[in-house]
């Protein structure tokens, strides 16, 4: 089970520095852009070049912030609950949360599969859409993925307590 933990957590590293490497594509290319206005000479397609990056940072970037913990969270109530609940509701919502991220998963890459088929690409560059689409499906299954795998400790810290 550690080898497979080790795994996901390599995972979502590589994912997060896709993210960062998105942004910081986003603020070369909008700075490239700035400049090269200056000298009226704009890049064609930056606008939707950075709405792709930054679908793209955001998609990636999912996976760390769940493993972190880095969600906003209202817990106030839960808070007042017995230990053993309080085990009993995050192992529920770590399992709700990993179907939900499942099924968004398995619409995206639905999704993307339209995309490929209808051939829909952007209006200035004519990228293309369903590889971003499918990055974002494969991103919402390693987020849940990183929600099972939160569950199943707990799920044994619960039974055992």
């Amino acid at each position: 089970m550690e080898k497979v933990v080790s795994l996901i957590k390599l995972l979502v590293r590589w994912f997060n520095y896709g993210a960062a490497l998105c942004v910081v594509l986003m603020m070369g290319l909008t700075c490239a852009d700035v400049i090269g206005r200056l000298f009226r000479h704009p890049i064609l397609g930056t606008y939707e070049m950075v709405g792709l990056l930054g679908a793209l940072a955001i998609a990636l970037a999912l996976p760390s912030t769940t493993l972190e913990k880095g969600h906003v969270a209202v817990d106030f109530l839960v808070e007042k609950c017995p230990s053993h609940l309080r085990r009993l509701i995050d192992i529920l919502m770590s399992l709700l949360g990993a179907v939900l991220f499942a099924l968004i998963a398995w619409q995206s890459l639905l999704y993307a599969d339209g995309l490929r088929e209808t051939g829909e690409v952007t209006l200035s560059c004519q990228l293309p859409f369903w590889p971003v689409v499918d990055a974002i499906a494969v991103s919402a299954l390693l987020v849940s993925v990183v929600l099972l795998a939160e569950s199943l400790p707990a799920a044994r810290n619960g039974a055992s307590g």
